[in-house]
């Protein structure tokens, strides 16, 4: 929810974030709620506390949200073989690349639990939803170099976003 609203206008609507991360009102409504509550969300400016969801990403994410590794299945690209970390590391598709699932995927890999079931199909969506998606996945599941270039990546955007939310 809250990198979606890093990569959404300002007048962004519960029904518009709904349709666009197929979930429920209701359930942008919550998660805003508890965003808010655990101090990562500022309900009066509408928008992400971009340090302290920086500070969680970097370091709490992967143990709120761990990854688990499943079998083989067709899916969307994510971690390492995802934009934009896919055009740094080589790694051949034959090797099984790590995948949300997806049965009209286009690649064949192992499976790797979504932050969310609906996440995929909002990545679809949203490129730039979907490269932070990926980012995540990166750290959620990569080795040290992937881990480390996608660490910088998320930064270099929030950062930029930090910046664009002061002058704004």
């Amino acid at each position: 929810m809250l990198l979606k609203l890093c990569v959404s206008p300002p007048d962004w609507t519960y029904r518009a974030l709904s349709a666009e991360l197929a979930i429920s009102v209701s359930e942008v409504h919550q998660c805003l709620q508890r965003a808010s509550a655990s101090d990562l969300y500022d309900i009066q400016r509408r928008s992400p506390k971009l340090r302290n969801l920086e500070e969680f990403i970097l370091h709490g994410l992967k143990y709120a949200f761990p990854a688990t590794r499943g079998s083989l299945t067709r899916g969307l690209p994510t971690s390492y073989a995802a934009p934009p970390l896919a055009k740094h590391f080589h790694e051949p598709l034959a090797d099984n690349p790590p995948v949300w699932p997806m049965p009209q995927g286009p690649v064949a890999g192992y499976e790797i639990t979504p932050l969310y079931p609906s996440a995929p199909k909002a990545a679809k969506l949203d490129a730039r939803l979907y490269e932070l998606l990926a980012l995540i996945d990166a750290l959620r599941t990569g080795k040290a170099r992937e881990r480390k270039l996608a660490q910088d990546m998320i930064c270099q955007r929030l950062t930029g976003k930090i910046s664009e939310q002061k002058t704004g």
